[in-house]
């Protein structure tokens, strides 16, 4: 088995080209959702008794059962403010199972939530972060879902046969749900939700800039549909230190693809990278969307076998196929290649453009509801 592992990992690393099995995914001390297809159209999934999973008297399959009375709601924009009374309503339910931290506010003054699900003392730490890009704002419910299931289940759920109690005391999840809040407002609620004067000049500009450059032939309502920036127009997640200056960006602010600045000019992302330097963390989850990929490797990567071995796992559960990185200055590229790394994965989410409509939510939410758990279980074994 172990020889087989390694095998199934040097084919990763030498090919860039992953093929999802079992195999690889039990030898990291994982269990694979559906065989080897895996993915949302797999019957079993994680925590379902079968050959592989012990079962655990008065625990309940996490995976398998639904929340009673969620708090969070099922729906095609999850704004902002939405979020801010969510994190509110679970910390009142749940108070003693999640710390609530602020790590840093953005241009136009909405705060940067950081939500600990598990024991802020553990001995390993995992970070998922969403909603970089404004228009890809279903993943911002997905990782609220994501903790709002941990919640609902940390005394009574299991998954692979260890219990989230146990789980969720040994590694801590930081679940950064809205890394862009004013991105996310522009994109779902147009200019009037952006407060700064200043900053609604600022995307006014941007709009006249793309237009008059080829850039964009829609409509101003139409383009701030597909916003994907800060409200300075700066692409965030290619803000970051990793070979910033090879960034492939448009010469001005933009709805999407400017770099900035300089690395790390914005407050956003200053705010991200200060907390994934904060500790040594096992690893790292970056949400986006679209294309239901998986994005595991950058040039200089130092924890090159880790994020492999995480990308076959999460491959393997998800049924979504992997690839390397081309680009330059994203989060996940800078996280692998800095000082004191984490082994880092991109999940691109969704079938459709963006922003992806509530009929994908069913299928985003069946391939990755179990990845926060899949991931800790890999950090506690590893």
């Amino acid at each position: 088995m172990k020889k087989t592992y390694k095998q199934c990992i040097a084919g990763l690393l030498g090919a860039a080209l992953l093929v999802s099995t079992p195999v690889c995914a039990q030898a990291a001390g994982v269990v694979v959702a559906g065989g080897e297809s895996g993915g949302a159209n797999s019957q079993a999934g994680p925590g379902v008794s079968s050959g592989n999973v012990t079962e655990i008297p008065g625990r309940v399959d996490y995976f398998s059962a639904s929340v009673s009375n969620p708090v969070v709601p099922t729906t095609a924009s999850y704004s902002y403010e939405r979020m801010v009374q969510d994190i509110q309503s679970l910390q009142a339910r749940y108070g003693s199972h999640m710390t609530v931290n602020t790590i840093g506010t953005s241009l136009d003054g909405r705060a940067i939530y950081e939500i600990v699900l598990g024991n802020v003392n553990a001995e390993k730490h995992i970070l998922i972060h969403a909603g970089i890009h404004a228009r890809e704002h279903m993943t911002s419910l997905l990782v609220m879902k994501q903790l709002e299931y941990g919640l609902a289940f940390y005394n009574s759920g299991n998954y692979a046969g260890t219990s989230l109690s146990e789980l969720l005391n040994r590694v801590a999840v930081h679940f950064v749900p809205m890394v862009n809040p004013d991105g996310i407002a522009l994109c779902q609620n147009g200019i009037d939700a952006i407060r700064s004067s200043q900053l609604r000049d600022t995307i006014r500009q941007c709009y006249a800039d793309d237009t008059a450059q080829g850039r964009t032939a829609a409509s101003f309502e139409d383009y701030l549909l597909r916003w994907k920036s800060n409200a300075r127009g700066v692409d965030l997640n290619q803000n970051f230190p990793a070979d910033w200056e090879a960034v492939d960006s448009c010469p001005n602010p933009s709805y999407a693809v400017y770099r900035g600045p300089s690395a790390l000019s914005e407050l956003e992302s200053q705010a991200l990278a200060a907390l994934a330097d904060s500790r040594s963390w096992a690893a790292s989850i970056s949400y986006h969307s679209t294309g239901n990929l998986i994005y595991w490797d950058y040039a200089g990567n130092r924890v090159q076998q880790a994020s492999g071995e995480l990308a076959t796992i999460v491959s393997a559960n998800t049924g979504c196929p992997t690839a390397n990185s081309s680009g330059h200055g994203g989060f996940k590229d800078w996280a692998q290649i800095k000082d004191n790394p984490i082994p880092s994965l991109t999940i691109e989410t969704g079938s459709v453009a963006c922003p992806l409509p509530l009929s994908e939510y069913a299928d985003v939410w069946n391939r990755n509801k179990m990845v926060w758990a899949l991931v800790a279980l890999y950090a506690m074994n590893h």
